[in-house]
């Protein structure tokens, strides 16, 4: 299965559900650890998916989901760690959803909006939801029909 395949499975569509529920009402409603960390493992898990399915257009390879989870971990490791890194991924979320929020600003007639930062929070311990990346790559190959039975693979 591809990954792009791959994000219509019920794991990747929970994951995408979580995140979005999370992020919009539980972190509102009970903001704390538990729903700091929903949203980690949540992005973990879906967002190597939506990467290997963006690249699956042009990039040929068995690995591809691998690839783009292990670059996943290794980002957010850094986002999460590195302050630097931080205000990147800050300055760059802010500068992708800007396209959307100067169209919403202009079908309501509002001034144009500026470039916004997201917000972050650096937390080493977010780093727990790291091991997460590896659901997409057990989704992509589980649901290609190779199940891992010992230390053999053997194709359904």
């Amino acid at each position: 299965m591809t990954a792009r395949a791959a994000l219509t499975s019920p794991i990747a569509l929970a994951a995408i559900a979580l995140l979005v529920l999370n992020d919009h009402v539980l972190k509102a409603a009970m903001p704390g650890v538990l729903t700091g960390k929903l949203s980690d493992v949540a992005g973990m898990v879906f967002f190597p998916l939506v990467l290997a399915a963006a690249l699956e257009w042009c990039v040929r390879s068995r690995h591809l989901v691998l690839g783009t989870a292990i670059a996943t971990g290794v980002v957010f490791a850094a986002i999460k760690t590195i302050p630097l890194a931080a205000d990147a991924y800050r300055i760059g979320l802010g500068a992708l959803q800007w396209p959307f929020r100067a169209i919403k600003a202009g079908v309501l007639g509002d001034a144009m909006p500026g470039l916004a930062h997201v917000r972050l929070t650096i937390d080493p311990t977010d780093l727990i939801a790291v091991p997460a990346v590896f659901v997409a790559v057990w989704l992509v190959r589980e649901r290609a029909g190779h199940r891992v039975i010992g230390t053999s693979r053997v194709s359904a």
